[in-house]
């Protein structure tokens, strides 16, 4: 049996894998560091300190911005193992975290076993490595819990070689300012987790780590918009409330960052004339092949939106969306007298209840719960976590009246 271990930086095979050289400790592994794109062999039958020792010249403590190898290049490299090929692979978690490392579960994932209907960014689909899937460490993060297919305590000897080949050869993470390179206590686990992930899964795992960014919509519906009942109830407390709000006869209305339109579908099934706007081009794609009349579908940002101006709207939803830090003076330039706006509590506590006592545009009409937080299973039961809950507010332009 052939096993790789596929991780971004060399120190992450101590700090997350040193029970799979346990349980190979007979066997060569062929260790693959994406960040160095180098890839190197542990012999069976070395002791674990002279194994990991190996792996010392891969350090590169100040390496967290080169440009990460893509399918193809990790198909190379894991097919420079003894033959056969590969029968285990263990990489990152695509839900880690720290989010190069996630990417890089994630590509290892594509390299292995690219999903049905993929296109990676390299011909990574030609790969002729096609394991059914990859074990994946649960890593770093403290929003979502993994279920985890097999958890081994090491042993203090085991530890001991861990500390050590931190301290002697990246000891400098020990003090990093990059936050995803930082050596801390819970980054050395004594208890070393791991599940097993399909490529299909591997990508919802990302996409979902990926929110804040251009890659959530690598998976179709990440955040299960359309697939659970929580999110359900939310999106139709939401459509009640716009419609409490503003009628359709009142006019077209802006639905700012629509993603894939499920509450654009809610608010088209109530006769309203939606101007879905969604800069990111995957979810914008999906939104404009669901559409339904009514429904006029733009590229728009929120800065578009306040800079042209010409969206004359009798209200604006900001649903769920202002997490980007996007500058809260661009409100004042939309062009309407009523928004409506939904967060989880602490984004409201934290950004927008301070931005709206220091200015004078608008006056807050309502305050309403939409959902409350809850826990909720995602990715078909692999994970769980805590669902923040979302509270809208009114907001009407001063002088505005119902």
């Amino acid at each position: 049996m052939t096993a790789v271990i596929a991780v971004l930086h060399a120190e992450d095979v101590a700090l997350e894998f040193v029970s799979v050289l346990r349980d190979h400790a007979d066997q060569d592994v062929l260790v693959v560091v994406g960040q160095a794109r180098a890839s190197v062999t542990l012999p069976g039958g070395l002791s674990l300190r002279e194994r990991l020792e190996l792996l010392g010249p891969l350090v590169e403590p100040g390496g967290n911005t080169a440009e990460l190898p893509v399918p193809a290049d990790v198909a190379a490299l894991l097919g420079a193992a003894p033959a056969p090929a590969p029968d285990e692979i263990w990489t990152h978690s695509p839900a880690d975290h720290r989010i190069r490392r996630a990417r890089f579960g994630w590509i290892v994932s594509r390299a292995v076993s690219p999903f049905p209907g993929s296109s990676a960014s390299s011909p990574s689909s030609t790969s002729p490595l096609s394991l059914p899937a990859v074990t994946c460490s649960v890593g770093d993060n403290p929003f979502l819990q993994t279920i985890s297919g097999t958890a081994t305590a090491i042993t203090g000897a085991e530890a001991e070689a861990k500390i050590d080949f931190i301290n002697r050869h990246a000891g400098e993470l020990l003090r990093s300012r990059v936050a995803d390179r930082l050596v801390t206590t819970d980054r050395v686990p004594a208890v070393e987790r791991f599940f097993t992930a399909s490529a299909a899964q591997a990508n919802r795992l990302y996409a979902l780590i990926s929110s804040l960014g251009d890659d959530a919509a690598v998976a179709d519906d990440p955040w299960e918009f359309g697939r659970s009942a929580y999110e359900a109830a939310r999106l139709d407390a939401t459509a009640a409330w716009t419609a409490r709000w503003c009628s359709p006869q009142d006019g077209p209305i802006v639905e700012v960052g629509a993603c894939q339109g499920e509450l654009t579908r809610r608010l088209a099934g109530k006769g309203y004339r939606v101007q879905a706007t969604e800069p990111n081009a995957g979810f914008r794609a999906r939104l404009t092949e669901r559409a339904e009349p009514g429904v006029e579908v733009l590229p728009d940002s929120l800065e578009d939106l306040a800079d042209h101006g010409e969206r004359q709207a009798a209200a604006y939803l900001l649903v769920e969306m202002l997490y980007y830090d996007q500058d809260l003076a661009l409100l004042d330039r939309l062009p309407t007298d009523l928004l409506l706006v939904a967060l989880e509590s602490g984004q409201l506590n934290e950004r927008i209840w301070p931005w709206l006592r220091e200015q004078s545009t608008w006056r807050v009409a309502e305050r309403v719960e939409l959902a409350p937080p809850t826990l909720e299973s995602v990715c078909d039961g692999l994970a769980y976590l805590r669902k923040r809950g979302s509270r809208g507010l009114v907001l009407a332009r001063a002088g505005w009246r119902r």
